[in-house]
């Protein structure tokens, strides 16, 4: 019996490349983060600004793609609040900026799961408008569970792809973080939950808080696939989170290193530190990697190995 159905598809390299050239080269919608054709995860700490940046990019998609933004987040009138000045003028968006807010339900149809009820809504506005972007404010407020699991995130990440792949729908996804120590860069298992999400990205990017200027915001790409890798640790891009033109947005203030804008670590005692600084000696880690590691220097652990030769 011949088997109709299988995951995989099968070709040589050469024809890979060969179709592969057919197609239009990915496009930035918003350079360097946001690739046309991708499923991008915006993280970040509560209260920093990741729905004031994620509107602001949304903004200038609009400009020239049809963008629906579903936002779980604020309430209409908080939405309202945001976008209008002191005079009470509201700021105009892009007619191409349609927003989807979440109906009150005392109930959900029977015999389906929150998860797939939401999923399939979406496919309807997204059709409804024929959205070619998509922002998910949040990915916590899309699972009745728990997205800490894999068991919740798999399904649900899997049908963002699914849209992606079949539809060419690109997505900007938001989420939490973990809470990250003040002194420590921002890295990818600093997103909440499973590290499934990640998996599932062809992009993810953050935000991080100044510690000498609660105005001041820095965005750090930690992955990319098909786009530009810009923002890394020497050289995240410092903002500042005003209000402009009528709305809290992203002001651009140029480059920094990660580690300027961050507290520096109190120096701990030999004893809480040792059996770190063994275990990455172990794995081939050299002294002055194991320093920035720990924010230590390398004459500090120099110090530590010999006493612990002793």
């Amino acid at each position: 019996m011949i088997d109709h159905f299988n995951l995989l598809a099968v070709k040589t390299a050469n024809q890979t490349l060969q179709d592969a050239a057919l197609l239009p080269d990915p496009k930035f919608l918003y350079q360097p983060l946001v690739v046309e054709g991708e499923l991008t995860i915006l993280f970040a700490d509560t209260g920093i600004g990741k729905t004031a940046l994620s509107v602001q990019i949304a903004m200038h998609i609009a400009l020239c793609y049809v963008l629906l933004y579903v936002d779980l987040e604020l309430t209409d009138k908080q939405f309202e609040k945001r976008y209008r000045d002191s005079n009470d003028n509201h700021y105009q968006f892009p007619e191409n900026f349609y927003r989807a807010t979440q109906e009150i339900m005392s109930e959900i149809p029977e015999n389906t799961s929150y998860e797939h009820f939401f999923i399939q809504s979406l496919k309807d506005r997204i059709k409804e408008v024929d959205a070619k972007v998509v922002v998910l404010d949040n990915m916590t407020k899309v699972t009745a569970s728990s997205t800490d699991t894999a068991k919740s995130t798999i399904p649900i990440m899997n049908a963002l792809s699914a849209m992606k792949f079949e539809k060419g729908i690109t997505f900007l996804i938001l989420e939490h973080n973990k809470k990250v120590e003040e002194w420590k860069p921002i890295s990818l298992n600093d997103l909440q939950g499973s590290k499934m999400k990640s998996n599932f990205a062809d992009s993810v990017f953050t935000i991080g808080r100044s510690a000498f200027d609660k105005n001041l915001r820095y965005i750090k790409q930690l992955k990319v696939r098909s786009g530009e890798l810009i923002y890394d640790e020497e050289n995240v891009l410092l903002c500042e989170l005003s209000t402009n033109e009528g709305y809290l947005g992203f002001n651009q203030l140029g480059s920094r290193h990660e580690k300027e804008l961050l507290k520096q670590k109190e120096t701990s005692g030999y004893e809480e530190n040792i059996e770190q600084v063994l275990e990455l000696k172990s794995k081939g880690y050299s002294n002055v990697q194991i320093g920035k590691q720990l924010q230590c220097s390398e004459s500090a652990i120099r110090k530590w190995l010999k006493r612990a030769e002793q």
